[in-house]
């Protein structure tokens, strides 16, 4: 049932406990995945070339591109 302020007031809440806890999560997954790129450069390296590699070949697709 529909009681105005209160109803958009609820919804306001839970949506901002839901983009705080996905917040939460993502910054706490990232740390982790920081943490272990630096304990490994092999890692690192490896996801450089990877990302070079992505780059390039969106450049020759764009440069294909019509």
């Amino acid at each position: 049932r529909h009681q105005g302020l209160l109803t958009f007031a609820v919804m306001a809440a839970t949506i901002a406990a839901l983009t705080f806890l996905y917040s939460l999560i993502v910054v706490l997954l990232t740390q982790h995945l920081a943490e272990r790129m630096r304990a490994n450069p092999r890692i690192a390296q490896v996801l450089e070339k990877t990302a070079g590699t992505f780059l390039i070949g969106f450049g020759i697709k764009l440069a294909l591109a019509p």
